[in-house]
């Protein structure tokens, strides 16, 4: 750096660099001999300026050199102070977070079992068969990996898994019936001098689906009370009895099936009681005890969000809250999914 273009600088420690000293020595030499810098003030010898230096840093005066103010580093009582703050507030919003992910859980959850009925529905009309999807609700306090999940006791709640099966030979394996409708299906599935023997007339159509912070709700009932009701989110055409709202008791499928498939009854990881079946024409069903080979008019899925086991009281109104519904359209096929 040329000297008529030095700019007056110093250290980070707050002394004259060995440019500058130089520079303000020959200054200093030309003013004593009475040569006047332009643009420059008349200075003082580099020895005071080092001395007023040292005397800024343990004043927090402003530097002689510069004529800004020289900045003070934090001290340790200062640092942990913000480091306290700092934990408090992340404590305080920990909660918020979880709240956060458990809402995703549930949108996520919904939209991924919508598509999994999409795709089933799809994947029976396109290969001309019978497809069956699997809907059970365990403890989420349980490991994932144990065998068999805990599907009774005070707290099942939490986790739900979804199977996608299809029949090998495009068979249903199970005649529609007044009554003891199914038990041909479990006999089929039990007795091992058939070669379906242990679900072997089942194949999978994709991989099991575990979905957190979920509860399945016995029924919604109907929409929001009041007059208002056709501006909520949550007004959608009612079954007209419980019975096709697979979280009710009554709704429990005859064709039930084990995973991993290979596994009898009873003796997988996971047993799936709840079933809706689509036939090659992509109509869906649930064969339950009482009903023959009818259609209803309408299923449906109500579905509410748990923080792990604990699940929230039902809601008394369907436009507040984290919950959901999914109905599917047995004729059609149509899946829609309605929230708040």
């Amino acid at each position: 750096m040329f000297p008529q273009q030095a700019s007056w600088r110093r250290c980070s420690g707050g002394c004259v660099s060995r440019g500058i000293l130089r520079f303000t020595t020959s200054a200093s030499h030309r003013l004593t001999s009475g040569t006047q810098l332009a643009g420059l003030p008349q200075q003082e010898p580099v020895a005071h300026l080092n001395a007023r230096c040292a005397h800024t840093r343990s004043t927090g005066h402003r530097s002689p050199v510069t004529d800004h103010p020289v900045r003070a580093g934090f001290t340790l009582l200062e640092l942990l102070i913000v480091v306290g703050i700092i934990a408090v507030l992340l404590v305080l919003m920990a909660p918020a977070f979880t709240t956060i992910k458990s809402a995703g859980d549930v949108t996520n959850s919904i939209y991924g079992i919508r598509g999994l009925l999409e795709n089933a529905r799809t994947y029976a009309k396109a290969n001309h068969t019978y497809v069956f999807v699997g809907f059970a609700e365990v403890d989420s306090s349980v490991d994932p990996s144990v065998s068999p999940q805990v599907t009774t006791g005070p707290n099942p709640y939490g986790r739900v898994a979804v199977a996608v099966v299809a029949s090998k030979d495009g068979t249903r394996h199970f005649q529609y019936a007044t009554s003891n409708q199914g038990s041909d299906w479990q006999s089929n599935y039990s007795d091992p001098s058939k070669p379906e023997y242990h679900g072997g007339h089942l194949m999978a159509v994709s991989k099991l689906e575990r979905y957190e912070n979920l509860h399945f709700l016995v029924d919604f009932g109907p929409w929001p009370p009041g007059p208002t009701h056709q501006n909520s989110n949550m007004a959608r055409n009612q079954p007209t009895g419980t019975f096709y709202t697979l979280g009710n008791a009554g709704s429990v499928s005859q064709t039930p099936f084990s995973w991993p498939l290979g596994s009898a009854l009873d003796s997988g990881q996971y047993r799936f009681d709840k079933v809706i079946n689509f036939d090659p024409q992509g109509i869906a069903r649930i064969t339950g005890s009482g009903n023959a080979d009818e259609i209803p008019r309408v299923m449906e899925i109500d579905f509410q969000q748990t923080h792990g086991t604990v699940v929230p009281p039902p809601p008394t109104n369907q436009d507040v809250g984290n919950q959901a519904a999914i109905q599917i359209a047995p004729m059609s096929g149509a899946v829609r999914v309605y929230r708040p």
